[in-house]
C-alpha cells in the first residue's frame, strides 16, 4: 500500500517510532483474529516499520497461513487489515499532536 498523506507529524523520539510499531503490530494482530478464527491460524506475521527522515515512511509486512479452510479470502483481509493500521497511525498521530 503506498499512498502520501499530509497530517502534520507530532515530535517523534525514536522511542515514541519504536512504540507506536510495536504498537500497530498488536492492532493489525488482534484485528486479523476478529475476523479469522484465531485456531485456525497456523502461522502469522506482521511487521511495521516506521522510519522518520524527512518525513514518516510507513511500511507493512504481512503473512498468514491456516491450518484449514475457513472460507476466508486471506489476501482481501490482509489487505483490510493494512488499510486499518494506516488509519490507526493516523489517528494515533493525529492524538500526539493534539496533546
Amino acid at each position: 500500500m503506498t499512498g502520501v498523506i499530509e497530517i502534520g507529524l507530532p515530535p517523534l523520539t525514536d522511542e515514541d517510532i519504536e512504540r507506536l510499531a510495536e504498537e500497530c503490530e498488536t492492532e493489525i494482530t488482534r484485528f486479523i483474529f476478529r475476523m479469522v478464527p484465531e485456531k485456525s491460524i497456523s502461522e502469522l506475521s506482521v511487521v511495521c516499520t516506521l522510519d522518520l527522515s524527512d518525513i514518516l515512511t510507513f511500511d507493512i509486512e504481512l503473512d498468514i497461513a491456516q491450518k484449514y479452510n475457513t472460507d476466508h479470502v486471506l489476501d482481501d483481509i490482509l489487505e483490510q487489515a493494512a488499510t486499518h493500521a494506516q488509519e490507526w497511525l493516523e489517528q494515533r498521530l493525529q492524538e500526539m499532536k493534539d496533546k
